[in-house]
């Protein structure tokens, strides 16, 4: 990690040099340097306002009373582009802090919300060239229990995913790009006293562990390649395919912990290791002077091996336990056709350049960390309009309905909508009042306890220089 950080400050020190000597003096919203290097920065400070801060399922589902709460919140920005005829750099990072203005929902408290997004391409005219790409974040998800109050009540996860691809441009309209992805995902649950164990049951170490965050970690890594012909100047027949090992830290968790799952999971829960592969093709590009278009549809595999956990088990001394031999579902795998069936749709569609639409669908599939994997299919739709230049209109809308296989199987309905207006006294000086809501649901009523609805409400102001 200290290795990482001091790169991406050699990086932000090369990207000052490039941009400082080229700065003129900037106005407001027209950002800081020239054509060729530019410094982005902003700054957004708003509150929210929530009516289930703790997602609970509450009394309607047959729970305990939902909490609410209002947080303040700020958010500094920053956005770095150079380029020139042999590189083009992006970096785009953002930070924020939030603080709940009552007392007993202050474990809600977060100041360490990071998301950063860099890119960089060497020799982008030439025929062989290279990209890179790194993405970085931590997010932080509700995981209140409510027979305890916690001090914090967040289960946290951290992402980093770095790419590394030959480009390759053999002539005429093709590109090929070739190369590899690593991934580390690390989840961690808040600190809190685990249930007390009796030293003969079996697993007494796993399940009498000192209190500690740490929840599982997933090292994920394969080749990728990339193809793209394009027929006309702006649209492409384009195809890809990726193939993934994945590794778990643990392949037998303690499961009484909460953060893990809202479910009663029994004492042990088994993740095991595996691999996937996805194979695509389809169109992407203009089709009209209004009309974009991305359709791409293709077929893919997850395959588990139980062997991860039992030999682990064995080790623990769990080898006879019922929750974790071949009857506890972790063995299940995606190979069937038309399971595996992936694809995406997008329909971008521009009335003119001051109103857009986009719909899309998308089918997949991920591993993912309290059971084996989930496939989904997600709907979408969202306007962006601005009018009379100073009042903008963004309304959004997603419905993704998910089917979980492994030791935790169940199906959930999940739907998010947005509606944000915003008011631009300059280009680079906008305040913004919006609503969201979210909900989970049980698709066939027989997990209740995973339930909630999520109404938000939310006042900013955003100043972009």
């Amino acid at each position: 990690m200290r290795t990482q950080n001091t790169l991406a400050v050699m990086q932000l020190l090369l990207v000052g040099l490039v941009v400082a000597p080229t700065a003129a003096r900037a106005e407001p919203g027209e950002h800081i340097g020239s054509d060729d290097a530019q410094l982005i920065p902003a700054v957004e400070l708003g509150a929210q306002h929530r009516t289930n801060v703790y997602l609970q399922e509450g009394e309607a589902g047959g729970g305990a009373p939902t909490a609410d709460g209002t947080n303040l919140f700020l958010t500094p920005s920053l956005g770095i582009r150079a380029q020139n005829s042999d590189l083009q750099f992006k970096l785009d990072v953002s930070y924020t802090a939030r603080k709940y203005l009552q007392a007993d929902v202050s474990n809600l408290d977060r100041f360490n919300i990071i998301d950063a997004d860099a890119g960089l391409r060497l020799l982008p005219g030439g025929k062989v060239g290279l990209r890179f790409g790194d993405q970085f974040s931590i997010t932080g998800y509700e995981a209140e229990d409510t027979a305890q109050v916690m001090e914090s009540a967040y289960q946290q996860h951290l992402l980093n995913d770095l790419v590394g691809m030959v480009v390759i441009k053999p002539g005429g309209p093709l590109e090929v790009e070739a190369g590899g992805d690593l991934r580390i995902d690390h989840w961690s649950v808040p600190e809190q006293t685990k249930p007390s164990a009796n030293p003969d049951d079996p697993g007494y170490d796993l399940l009498s562990s000192q209190p500690g965050p740490a929840l599982n970690s997933r090292t994920s890594y394969g080749p990728v390649i990339d193809g793209k012909w394009r027929f006309f100047p702006k649209t492409a027949v384009v195809a890809d395919f990726t193939y993934q090992w994945f590794d778990w830290k643990d392949n037998v968790v303690d499961a009484t912990g909460d953060g893990i799952s809202p479910e009663d999971l029994g004492d042990f829960l088994g993740i095991p290791d595996g691999r996937l592969w996805k194979a695509r093709a389809g169109l992407r590009g203009r089709v009209t002077s209004h009309l974009v278009l991305g359709a791409e549809v293709g077929f893919g595999q997850a395959i588990y091996d139980p062997t991860s956990v039992s030999d682990q088990a064995a080790e623990l001394g769990l080898a006879d336990s019922s929750e974790l031999d071949s009857s506890a579902g972790f063995d299940s795998a995606l190979k069937a056709f038309p399971a595996g069936i992936i694809g995406q749709l997008d329909v971008d569609y521009e009335l003119n350049d001051d109103h857009k639409v986009n719909l899309g669908y998308r089918r997949d599939f991920q591993d993912v960390y309290f059971t084996n994997y989930v496939d989904f299919d997600r709907l979408s739709a969202s306007y962006g309009g601005r009018f009379v230049d100073r009042l903008g209109v963004d309304v959004s809308a997603t419905y993704r309905y998910e089917r979980y296989h492994g030791e935790v199987e169940r199906n959930d309905h999940l739907i998010k909508t947005g509606l944000t207006g915003s008011w631009y006294f300059e280009e680079y000086l906008s305040a913004s009042l919006g609503a969201s809501w979210a909900r989970r649901a049980s698709a066939d009523g027989a997990h209740p306890e995973i339930e909630y609805d999520d109404p938000r409400f939310t006042a900013s102001m955003k100043f972009v220089y």
